[in-house]
């Protein structure tokens, strides 16, 4: 890649916090309605403050291990924005404990599970590493083409 990229947000980041994952949340929960809640959810604490561990702490816990729940759509540019520091940050926690990366797809009624090593090898081959306009901090492009593992399908009721 030449030259450095960044990514043009339509809403500001305080207007996307209010929202921010709402729908592949919801999704998880669904598909695993026992799921206990573990990680942050807009907390009224100063999140620069933390570290990054503490900020990044996966969003559920199962039987399995910790899962941290992301959205993308297939119909936009059917790719995945994964910052930097967040993989990372999943990455250290999956020395704890089995750790992954559940990705809803708002586009279509599916989703893609595989373990946060998994999602961070694919970036390291084939994403695009970029900078978001608003802050300039870096993150993962991932096509949907090059996720870890095949889509589960979600039936529609």
């Amino acid at each position: 890649m030449t030259g450095v990229q960044t990514c043009a947000l339509p809403i500001s980041f305080p207007a996307r916090f209010t929202m921010m994952g709402d729908k592949a949340e919801g999704a998880f929960e669904g598909v695993h309605p026992n799921a206990h809640r573990l990680g942050l959810n807009r907390p009224k604490l100063n999140m620069s403050k933390m570290t990054t561990a503490m900020r990044y702490t996966p969003d559920y816990l199962l039987e399995s291990g910790a899962y941290e729940v992301m959205g993308f759509s297939s119909r936009g540019n059917a790719s995945l924005k994964l910052k930097c520091e967040k993989i990372d940050a999943l990455l250290a926690w999956s020395n704890l404990m089995p750790c992954y990366l559940w990705v809803y797809d708002s586009g279509k009624p599916r989703y893609f599970v595989a373990q946060v090593r998994d999602w961070a090898e694919a970036c390291y081959q084939h994403a695009d590493r970029l900078f978001f306009s608003d802050n300039n901090r870096p993150y993962w492009n991932l096509s949907v083409e090059h996720f870890p593992n095949n889509p589960v399908i979600l039936e529609v009721t």
